[in-house]
């Protein structure tokens, strides 16, 4: 049973409306940063309405507005949300509503003031459940809502938004890339149109492009922003032409690509997510916002097709249908528009009309020419979905779907928090993925983050791999000397995609933070319409050769020197004081013997009661936890060794070893490790600095010690795996 459905059924067996206690109806439900301007009461909509409506069934125009928020992104969302109604019934379920009483009679369809919505959150579908008390200024709902309608869908939908978000005001600092890769499930990526007073003469390129997007399983929708000055028309470089800027972040509807339909560059730089200047006064905005040739401002209109329409003069005129969600009220006024009696009437066949003509079109479809859409037109918005996320909407059918590998992981601090190309250092500890494309293709890679809140500025690159031996990690020699192919803009937008041409072979993705040490967690997906395989890079764990030294044996009473440069026959008169009959020691005496021999804090910061029980329990096999003289010569012997291994990456201060280098200073001493590994060991030993002490690492040593020894000994014959009771399991976990 679901959450929904759980709270369906206790509120009707109770007979009272549900009240969310997860996002309440308080004043910090909307704002978190301001004071509110005004006092909010909340309302349902059985208060607001007489017979309030969820969804209209078989309304074709969308009449929603923004109201104070400002969120017109989230409208704009919305309105390609309607104009697929695929994809509306899986985010809005149809089979909830206001018109039944909490009776008890049928509990699967009762109201209860509770609805739930689908979107697709941090790498998977979620479903929010929020409840229907609205906020409200003077008896009026504020937010986005219905202008004339009376639905209610638009008002719950981004309440369960902002419940994700953590407040209303969040959703000021949205993106309409964001929203339709959140309601759809896709991955989105914009491309700039880029307009000017002169016509491209290769025009049928870009027409050709748009048709080879919409053959795919892709949504493709165009804004117009505010017309340019002259002055920043003159400026643009390429007129006409189609540029894929390098992320989908909000400030790249102000950036134009210096290379028609350039695919990638190299940025370094981040860039926040904080909206612009202009998108601000955009919000701002009413609905009835329009330029001169009848288009609203800042909504995305749905691109339908592409077409030509042949005139008596014998020109083929290539034409764009696109669908407004506000019906007529958003339409084209210009050439060969709905209404445009010249062309339609007079120069084009009876054929031609009926079979394109304004007779054809559905409310508030038009078409319009290539020149007039780059000339009105800021941007080209579009969704990339998978044969599974499509497979949903009717638009989609019949298409070409494209062809997705996904990987989820994360960066964490000290294994895969390397940073971008400035840390040359840590780089290479990132997560690697070795992608093989197997024809010549145009690749869409898409990073997601899954900070909400706090997001982190992220970004990633591409480098040629033509040949991956083994299962070993890329090192950072490779980095140093490889030039990077692809290198994606750096931004804390949630998402960052990149389109490139990549020819047959393999690449190796590097996803990462701007910042060393930044942690988090991503999906990445890769889209394509050839065959592609992607997998991560990661070394197989393995004990490459023993951690301990067998101590030399002592002759005329002297052997090899420990760790501070002293004999180890010094120690053993204190072993032997705090010994029992048997020349043995306990962990507790053993503590007290390394605390009194050891000679300074530095080797001291091993002599730790926990480090003394993990030392026991390597060499015991009584199970009396008793070390043995014998065994404390081999310790002291191999505490040299170790000391080596961990002086040598410990540059910058001696004493202290980075986490980034831990993986390198364990490789030294005998150990390889794979990120699984390395990511308990860090969580385990690594200190709030992001450091760790030589006992940190000494205890690290001994875990994996006991960890191989314990699964050699139940892996003779070198399977790679064992099986295990829950009596054996239980103390073999406790024991490493």
């Amino acid at each position: 049973m679901s959450e929904y459905e759980r709270i369906r059924r206790q509120c009707i067996k109770r007979g009272e409306l549900w009240e969310d206690a997860d996002f309440p109806t308080t004043q910090t439900s909307i704002f978190y940063h301001q004071s509110p301007p005004f006092q909010f009461v909340w309302k349902r909509p059985k208060e607001l309405a007489t017979n309030p409506v969820f969804i209209r069934e078989g309304s074709s125009v969308m009449d929603v507005v923004p109201g104070k928020l400002g969120d017109r992104w989230l409208v704009s969302t919305l309105g390609c949300l309607f104009l697929t109604k695929g994809f509306f019934y899986r985010v809005v379920p149809a089979d909830q509503g206001f018109d039944t009483a909490l009776d008890g009679s049928n509990p699967s369809t009762g109201y209860c003031g509770a609805f739930r919505f689908r979107v697709w959150w941090c790498g998977e579908w979620v479903e929010v459940t929020v409840d229907d008390r609205l906020p409200t200024v003077n008896g009026r709902l504020v937010f986005a809502h219905c202008l004339n309608s009376g639905q209610f869908w638009p008002c719950l939908l981004e309440k369960a938004y902002a419940k994700l978000h953590g407040s209303y005001e969040a959703l000021k600092y949205g993106t309409t890339l964001d929203g339709l890769a959140d309601l759809t499930g896709g991955v989105t990526e914009s491309l700039s149109v880029v307009g000017g007073s002169h016509i491209n003469k290769d025009s049928s390129f870009h027409v050709r492009l748009l048709a080879r997007l919409l053959a795919n399983t892709s949504i493709l929708t165009a804004v117009a922003h505010r017309p340019p000055t002259s002055t920043t028309s003159s400026s643009s470089s390429s007129p006409n032409s189609l540029t894929s800027p390098q992320s989908n972040n909000k400030e790249n509807n102000n950036k134009e690509n210096n290379n028609n339909n350039s695919l990638s560059s190299n940025n370094s730089s981040p860039t926040t997510n904080g909206q612009t200047t202009k998108e601000q006064s955009q919000s701002s905005r009413s609905v009835t916002d329009r330029l001169p040739i009848g288009v609203l401002v800042g909504i995305n209109y749905k691109i339908c097709a592409v077409d030509k329409v042949d005139t008596l003069s014998e020109e083929s005129v290539p034409l764009l249908r696109l669908r407004c969600p506000y019906g007529r009220h958003g339409e084209s006024t210009g050439d060969w528009s709905r209404g445009d009696a010249k062309n339609w009437d007079t120069s084009v066949s009876a054929a031609e009309r009926d079979r394109l003509g304004p007779d054809q079109l559905a409310d508030g479809e038009f078409y319009l020419s290539f020149p007039d859409f780059i000339q009105t037109f800021t941007a080209i918005e579009c969704v990339h979905l998978d044969a599974e996320t499509s497979r949903d909407e009717p638009t989609l059918q019949g298409r070409v779907p494209w062809i997705t590998r996904v990987y989820q992981g994360c960066w964490q601090r000290g294994v895969t928090a390397g940073g971008c190309r400035n840390n040359s250092e840590t780089f290479h500890i990132n997560p690697q993925l070795h992608l093989i494309v197997s024809d010549a293709d145009e690749i869409v890679i898409s990073l997601n983050q899954h900070s909400v809140l706090e997001p982190k500025v992220i970004g990633f690159s591409v480098y040629p791999l033509p040949k991956l031996t083994g299962s070993d990690l890329i090192n950072r020699a490779f980095f140093k000397k490889t030039k990077s192919l692809v290198n994606s803009q750096y931004t804390n937008s949630r998402q960052v995609s990149q389109r490139s041409q990549l020819d047959q072979g393999g690449y190796l993705i590097v996803p990462t933070t701007f910042e060393a040490g930044h942690e988090g967690s991503f999906t990445l997906r890769v889209y394509s319409t050839q065959a592609i395989k992607l997998k991560l890079v990661d070394m197989l764990p393995c004990q490459m050769k023993s951690t301990l030294i067998r101590a030399p044996p002592i002759i005329n009473g002297y052997n090899a020197q420990t760790s501070d440069g002293k004999n180890v026959a010094q120690y053993e008169a204190v072993f032997l004081q705090l010994a029992d009959e048997h020349r043995t020691v306990n962990a507790f005496e053993l503590h007290e013997l390394l605390e009194a021999c050891l000679p300074n804090d530095y080797i001291k910061s091993c002599a730790n009661l926990d480090v003394c029980r993990q030392l026991v329990l390597v060499f015991d096999v009584s199970g009396l936890g008793r070390l043995k003289l014998t065994d404390f010569r081999d310790f002291m012997a191999s505490l040299k060794q170790w000391q080596t291994a961990f002086k040598s990456h410990t540059k910058e201060k001696t004493g202290i070893l980075r986490a980034e280098r831990f993986r390198d200073a364990l490789h030294d001493v005998g150990f390889q490790v794979n990120n699984d590994v390395l990511s308990a060991l860090i969580l385990r030993h690594m200190r709030k600095d992001g450091t760790l002490r030589f006992g940190d690492f000494v205890s690290a040593v001994l875990h994996l010690t006991v960890a191989f020894g314990t699964f050699d000994k139940r892996d003779p014959l070198q399977n790679g795996s064992v099986k295990l009771t829950l009596t054996e399991w239980l103390k073999y976990a406790l024991t490493c």
